[in-house]
């Protein structure tokens, strides 16, 4: 079956996440984004990358089209992170282009929410696999990927600005569905 080709829209109600934070003292709460968030997930980008940064305009113009769909986590109201999910028309694959977690939430289980949030999103689109690519270097992100199901899939030689090596990670959605 190929993927609808409507994504869902930020004010689907059911389309909300609560998870636990590590330590079980919060709850994380995820939902999708709207262009009314470009300020949050700027700040949450400015915040987390140095090298290889989204800019303000391409967030908006990917908040603004419909192939993409961010996901932005809150704890007890404050931004935590978001998750930028890709969907291509005819496809099974989605693809995650940024996951960010701010600095204050790092360590919460804030980016394993987001990716089992991603993952349901991907089965819900009649999608079976989600794949991304990581720096070669991000030691923290590839436990985090490892850890979420994710599996090491090749290397993609010279793939950011400074020539470092991208991996290339997958993951099944298992569940894939259509419902959406």
């Amino acid at each position: 079956m190929s993927p609808p080709t409507d994504l869902p829209r930020a004010f689907d109600d059911d389309l909300r996440w609560r998870h636990d934070s590590r330590d079980g003292q919060a709850v994380i709460e995820l939902r999708l984004a709207s262009r009314g968030d470009l300020d949050t997930i700027d700040d949450i980008e400015i915040d987390s990358f140095t090298a290889d940064r989204f800019s303000r305009r391409n967030l908006r113009r990917m908040l603004g089209a419909r192939k993409t769909l961010f996901l932005l986590a809150h704890i007890a109201g404050e931004p935590a992170g978001y998750l930028a999910l890709a969907f291509r028309r005819g496809s099974a694959i989605s693809r995650i282009y940024s996951l960010a977690v701010a600095p204050d939430h790092r360590r919460a289980g804030v980016g394993q929410a987001m990716l089992s949030a991603a993952i349901d999103l991907t089965a819900r689109r009649g999608c079976h696999l989600l794949q991304l690519e990581v720096r070669q270097s991000n030691t923290r992100a590839i436990g985090l990927y490892e850890g979420a199901g994710f599996r090491l899939r090749g290397t993609r030689e010279a793939y950011y600005e400074d020539g470092e090596a991208a991996l290339l990670f997958e993951a099944d959605a298992p569940h894939g569905s259509g419902e959406l």
